[in-house]
């Protein structure tokens, strides 16, 4: 039994162009709203760097608030398993590293990492930043995959205590 091609009664043609016009006007607004609230969220979540300016901090004294930087992201990491339910972790960790890469971000511009002369401080800043990509993965991690399994466990804990 051979198929035979549908034939389009051509009195329809101007609805299905007006329907196949609708379809594409609503799916194009749909994707440039999802693009443009992407690139706002993007923009939020990523403080610009400060213009370059003359160092105002002495490079030891750049190197201690590098280090200080790091001590708190660090501690910040250490107290994401304390947060109930392990789950919400990486919204808590987003909120601090906004707030976190403005201090990094104003420490680099009293640096004056941009100088020729200072380097290796822009080095030291610069893998500052990369550790900060590395925690950020890392906490995305524990919330989204041992966050879920660690409140069911607490959970069960909780019952078999006879807790709520």
């Amino acid at each position: 039994m051979a198929r035979t091609a549908a034939v389009r009664d051509p009195r329809y043609r101007p609805f299905r162009v007006a329907v196949l016009t609708v379809y594409l006007v609503v799916v194009s607004v749909f994707c440039i709203l999802v693009t443009a609230s992407v690139a706002r969220s993007v923009a939020a979540m990523s403080p610009r760097r400060e213009p370059v300016r003359t160092a105002t901090l002495t490079p030891d004294a750049c190197v201690d608030r590098a280090s200080a930087l790091l001590d708190e992201m660090e501690s910040r990491r250490r107290a994401l398993t304390g947060i109930a339910p392990a789950s919400r972790a990486d919204t808590s960790w987003m909120s601090f590293r906004v707030e976190w890469l403005e201090r990094l971000r104003q420490a680099e511009s009293s640096c004056g990492v941009g100088a020729p002369e200072r380097r290796e401080l822009a080095d030291l800043f610069r893998q500052l930043e990369h550790l900060e990509d590395l925690y950020t993965t890392s906490a995305v991690q524990y919330s989204g995959e041992i966050g879920p399994a660690l409140d069911r466990f607490r959970r069960m804990v909780a019952r078999a205590r006879g807790g709520p």
